[in-house]
């Protein structure tokens, strides 16, 4: 199989929404947040290469205003409660001005930005997926340089830092800078793999409403047996067409796929 960090993430979230999602081909909607978010993270990375404040900002209301041009899968299908388009609009030029003053003097070797990979795990399996930004930075406090990988989210709420210590995006991104295949796609890959092959593995979720640096721990060799138990799981799960349900509050309230499982459809 080719596993995302997205697909642990989904299934992990709720096996019968996995199925539906990747085995079934069910239609998905498309909410706000999520063409939103895509467009911030392109308007991210286009300010960070380019250092054009305003440039960014006009970017950001051009994409905002007609997001197809980006793709017909960020055709907006509805809004979350408490969300419309104008407040998306607002928010989305208040994080590129606050996130410029921040990140405009970083001293960080950056080695890429939406870099993709495609690495080997587990039982025969390939681990892709995307980092935001991969970097070299010095933490004074091990006095150590380390290798970073840095993920921007748009997402209202923080989450709190044991759960990030656990979290498998950051495992996944790290586990795939220790593999030789990662670095093939980098100018001078093999020597920089060498050279970062003894640093630490770090991650770092960036809260862009705030904005707000959160260290997300090291990673190592009992994160990444965790992975790859979750990778063969998965592969198994799919194998043998088994997807329990998860019948959480939390995981089925803002579901696509409510009436799918019997459930009443929400406001909108």
């Amino acid at each position: 199989m080719k596993v995302r960090q997205s697909d642990l993430a989904l299934w992990g979230r709720c096996p019968l929404a996995y199925r539906y999602t990747h085995i079934d081909g069910l239609p998905r909607k498309q909410s706000g947040a999520l063409t939103f978010g895509s467009i911030v993270h392109d308007c991210v990375l286009w300010l960070e290469v380019n250092k054009d404040l305003e440039g960014a900002v006009e970017r950001f209301k051009r994409l905002w205003l007609d997001p197809e041009s980006m793709g017909a899968e960020y055709a907006i299908d509805y809004y979350v409660k408490g969300t419309n388009w104008r407040k998306y609009q607002e928010q989305g030029e208040k994080i590129l001005r606050d996130w410029w003053p921040l990140i405009q003097w970083d001293s960080d070797v950056v080695l890429g930005r939406e870099y993709e990979f495609d690495v080997p795990i587990g039982d025969g399996h390939v681990l892709h997926g995307t980092i935001d930004k991969l970097l070299i930075r010095y933490v004074p406090k091990i006095n150590q340089r380390v290798l970073l990988v840095s993920d921007y989210k748009t997402n209202a709420k923080a989450p709190t830092y044991d759960w990030l210590a656990d979290n498998l995006q950051f495992t996944a991104y790290s586990y795939a800078t220790t593999q030789p295949e990662f670095w093939t796609g980098m100018p001078d890959g093999e020597a920089l793999f060498e050279r970062v092959s003894s640093f630490p593995r770090h991650g770092e979720w960036v809260a862009l409403k705030g904005p707000k640096r959160m260290d997300a721990g090291e990673r190592g060799p009992a994160q990444y047996n965790r992975l790859i138990h979750a990778v063969n799981a998965l592969s198994d799960s799919v194998a043998m067409r088994i997807f329990v349900p998860n019948i959480s509050g939390e995981s089925c309230r803002y579901c696509e796929f409510r009436e799918k499982c019997g459930l009443e459809p929400i406001d909108d």
